[in-house]
């Protein structure tokens, strides 16, 4: 013990020291206990004020939809759920409440109810979630028929489509070969019309050694004299006038102006020259009458220096006039030879030209018709090129058709289509379709030989030369200028006589290029070629009557699928509510979702009713492989109906279970009474202000019903229009009474059959697509997929009972899966939006863009304090942050439904 005795008082120091902190602690402890208990007081408090604000719902829209929504907005219910709120915090009505308040002591100091954003029930997930929940247990019966019977018949609309597109797609190839074959033909006739008139080249090599002879010879001669005979000036010394004029005459005599260029008229007019050049130098200007005018004076001499009477006179007098007598005679002969020679050069030079010309205008023809048939026999080897081209296209698109169609027959859906390919198959692999590839390639060659041959026969002609003067080519003007010069060149210093011509010709004409011609064009000819001749039967003009009563069949067809499509796109006898003029603020026009449109092309039948015309064919075939085309895009999804879950499920059934749709009060042809339609929580769908369009409104958000409901009708038609033209494609009966039909009406052109073929075979289908539209909208089912007894147009087939369909679709049935379509392909938050502005429309009463399914709640409480509150005292004015003697607590919380 003495140990402790040198510390005596250190203890009580000590448990002093630590006696303040466990006091602080303490007390803290207390208080701290007091705040946590306040603060879960509070918080029940909050949740029941929240749960009674919920409680607060509109019970019509619960009743009548399912929809759970507060009466007011939270901040309209704020002064209410105070009262809640501080009735449940303080213990109102529970006995001992004083003891109750004594024990927390807490205070409301600020209450606020808030409206929550984004919990509109307009918006879309808020909406989606009630939906869900509503038809959880509302809609696994109705589902399992629509989901679990109906939707398989919609699968397999890919391949189907596929195939079908597959058979059109090598319809139009071959329609497009028989295009080519008529191009080809015309190309072809023209080309063969060209060779048969074109002259056999015999004809030609006759021309052409007509040519080198004449032009050797003749015209050679002809201007060799012209040119000798220019500038001739040689004459004799002699001064006897009258022995020069009698020795023109004897040398005019001789030449035959009929025969200009022979020996001895040559030679006879050269003479004849001579002596005119001497007569021309002795006469002066007074010509040949000089001869008279000399004698005549010589006499007047004479007789003036002479007697006259004398008997010698008189006998002088007689001989002088025998004498003058002869003069004139001369003079007269000379004038008559002078005036018949002036025409001897022209002669030569006409002899010339007439030569060139002639044979320019032969020869030229030559080419010229020769040069016409390049191109036609280019243009012809183009069309064939094409035709090859478009034959090669046809087999690649059966090779595709047999592809899709294979696919089919995995499916055990082949149907009669397997036949169709099995029979082209052999006509594209060893019948008619190989050989005409084959013997093309013949006619091809042999055009292309004809085009050379041509080609080269026309530079030949060219060729034909004289004096590098093209004599088939050039004008026949420059040629003889060009000739004459050069003869002109040749002449000089030669004697002018016909043997130095022979000898000046020899030298000419050597610069003639004459040609030979060995082939006959006839052997060209394409009259006789095998696939020429197969063209001319498939082009031949085939007799309409015939084919009359198939082509009437077909195109009553045609015409009714164009009035059913017609009539499928308009909106006569629909409901016309307009959604713009409903007098509320619809939900969807806040949530931004945009309206859709039914594709055009779905019921895009404007046709021609012509299964004879080319041009009506592709315009038909187009036409219904778009809107098939169309409807498929559409169904591209069906599969996921199931399988992406059952929320687009529910929400499509609540769509058709709440609100009405177009044939919502018919049924198998019959109008139902209005107390009879009901919506699936009871109420009656009359009085709905849109009654018999709000669930098209809901898929396509139009303003006008009238336009929802056609866009429905559309889609149905394109969707009734790819299922029964699967059936006619595979139908064995209506493939036979298409091929039979196309068959006459083709007549001898195999590549039109098939085209034709499904032009009858969409006429059926349309036919029947707008007498199923026809029935749905009276509210019968249809079947999905027909089969003999189901189909009833046409009178194809005998055993017809369209009510022996195991699985049929109604306008209902449709509208469905559509809505489940639209909702897969991402306009969920559209639907939504719309079915709440159906809700809007029909609750006008009810402001759905303030109504809440969401109330939050903030409040600040204080809870009195005990050992803080001396804490707060001491601190008071300080830094402890303790200004009262209550502790503050701040609450926060949200609720919904």
């Amino acid at each position: 013990m003495r140990l402790f005795y040198k510390n005596h008082g250190a203890i009580s120091v000590f448990l002093c020291l630590i006696l303040l902190p466990v006091l602080l602690f303490g007390g803290m402890t207390a208080d701290a206990a007091r705040i946590y208990m306040a603060k879960v007081v509070i918080s029940d408090s909050g949740e029941m004020a929240m749960n009674a604000g919920l409680a607060q719902y509109n019970e019509q829209l619960h009743d009548e939809y399912g929809l759970f929504v507060m009466d007011e907005s939270p901040e309209a219910m704020s002064g209410q759920l105070e009262g809640f709120f501080n009735a449940s915090l303080n213990g109102t009505g529970l006995p001992d409440t004083e003891d109750y308040n004594k024990l927390l002591d807490l205070l409301t100091e600020n209450f606020e109810a808030i409206n929550v954003a984004g919990s509109e029930i307009y918006r879309t997930e808020v909406e989606k979630q009630q939906i869900l929940e509503y038809m959880k247990y509302r809609a696994p019966v109705c589902l399992t028929e629509v989901v679990l019977e109906k939707l398989n018949e919609l699968k397999d609309t890919q391949k189907m489509t596929e195939a079908m597109e597959a058979e059109m797609d090598f319809s139009l190839s071959m329609e497009e070969c028989q295009d080519s074959f008529e191009e080809a033909k015309t190309a072809l006739d023209l080309l063969e019309q060209a060779i048969q008139q074109y002259v056999s080249l015999g004809d030609v090599g006759t021309a052409l050694n007509n040519a080198y002879n004449a032009f050797t010879v003749d015209l050679s001669r002809a201007l060799l004299m012209w040119a000798a005979i220019q500038d001739y000036e040689e004459r004799s010394g002699s001064t006897d006038l009258k022995s020069m004029a009698e020795s023109y005459i004897a040398s005019a005599q001789q030449v035959d102006m009929n025969a200009v260029t022979s020996s001895v008229s040559f030679n006879s007019y050269m003479d004849s020259l001579y002596y005119k050049n001497t007569v021309n130098d002795l006469v002066g200007s007074e010509g040949i009458d000089k001869l008279l005018n000399d004698y005549d004076k010589a006499q007047e001499e004479t007789e003036a220096s002479s007697e006259t009477g004398t008997q010698a006179e008189t006998e002088a007098a007689q001989e002088n006039n025998q004498e003058r007598e002869e003069l004139e005679k001369i003079v007269s002969d000379y004038k008559y030879h002078e005036q018949r020679l002036s025409g001897y050069e022209d002669a030569l030079w006409n002899t010339a030209r007439n030569i060139v010309n002639n044979h320019y205008s032969i020869l030229h023809s030559f080419v010229t018709s020769a040069e016409a048939v390049v191109p036609l026999a280019s243009d012809a080897y183009d069309k064939l090129e094409i035709v090859e081209d478009k034959l090669e296209d046809a087999a690649d698109k059966f090779e595709n058709w047999d592809d899709k169609t294979q696919a089919l027959v995995d499916l055990g859906k082949g149907g009669s289509m397997e036949e169709e390919t099995n029979r082209y198959r052999d006509f594209f692999m060893s019948g008619e379709g190989k050989s005409n590839l084959e013997n093309l390639e013949d006619l091809m060659e042999k055009v292309q030989q004809n085009q050379t041959f041509f080609e080269d026969l026309s530079s030949g002609l060219e060729g034909e030369k004289f004096w590098d003067q093209s004599i088939a080519i050039e004008e026949p003007s420059s040629q003889l200028s060009e000739y004459s010069q050069e003869a002109e060149n040749t002449v000089a210093g030669y004697t002018p006589e016909y043997t130095f011509i022979e000898t000046a010709r020899a030298v000419y004409i050597q610069n003639y290029e004459h040609l030979s011609m060995a082939v006959s064009p006839a052997s060209l000819s394409i009259g006789d070629d095998f696939f020429y001749r197969r063209l001319i039967e498939y082009c031949e003009e085939k007799s309409q009557e015939d084919s009359q009563e198939e082509q009437n069949a077909a195109n009553e067809n045609l015409n009714g699928s164009k009035d059913g499509a017609a009539e499928a796109g308009t909106i006569d006898g629909y409901p016309d509510f307009d959604w713009s003029s409903a007098g509320v603020t619809l939900p969807s026009s806040v949530t931004s979702t945009s309206a859709s449109s039914a594709d055009d092309s779905l019921t895009g039948l404007d046709i021609t009713g012509d299964v004879d015309d080319s041009g009506a064919r592709k315009e038909a075939v187009s036409e219904f492989k778009s809107s098939i085309s169309a409807a498929n895009s559409f169904l591209d999804r069906v599969d996921e109906i199931v399988t992406r879950g059952a929320e687009n499920l529910y929400i499509a059934e609540y769509a058709m279970q709440m609100f009405s749709y177009y044939t919502i009060d018919k049924e198998d042809g019959a109008s139902l009474p209005a107390e009879d339609v009901i919506s699936i929580s009871g109420y009656k769908l009359s009085g709905h202000k849109a009654y018999g369009a709000e669930c098209e409104y809901i898929l396509w958000g139009d303003s006008s019903s009238q336009n929802n409901v056609r866009n429905t009708v559309m889609l149905i038609f394109g969707i009734r229009m790819l299922f029964n033209s699967f059936f006619a494609f595979t139908n064995g009966t209506i493939n036979l009474t298409a091929q039979t039909a196309a068959s006459a009406i083709a007549g001898a052109a195999p590549y039109l059959i098939p085209i034709v073929s499904v032009v009858i075979k969409l006429g059926f289908a349309g036919v029947e697509t707008a007498n199923d539209v026809r029935l749905l909208k009276q509210g019968y089912g249809v079947a999905i997929i027909k089969d003999e007894r189901t189909w009833c147009t046409g009178s194809l087939f005998s055993n017809v009972n369209s009510s022996a369909a195991k699985i049929t679709f109604d306008y209902s049935d449709y509208l469905r899966v559509f809505l489940n379509i639209s909702i897969l392909t991402g306009h969920e938050a559209g639907v939504l939006g719309r079915i709440a502005d159906c809700i809007q429309v029909n609750q006008p009463g009810v402001d759905l863009l303030n109504s809440y399914t969401m109330v939050a709640v903030q409040a600040d409480v204080k809870c009195r304090t005990t050992f803080m509150r001396k804490i707060s005292d001491w601190g008071e004015s300080g830094a402890w942050g303790f200004p009262g003697d209550y502790y503050t607590i701040d609450y926060e919380s949200i609720l919904g439904y």
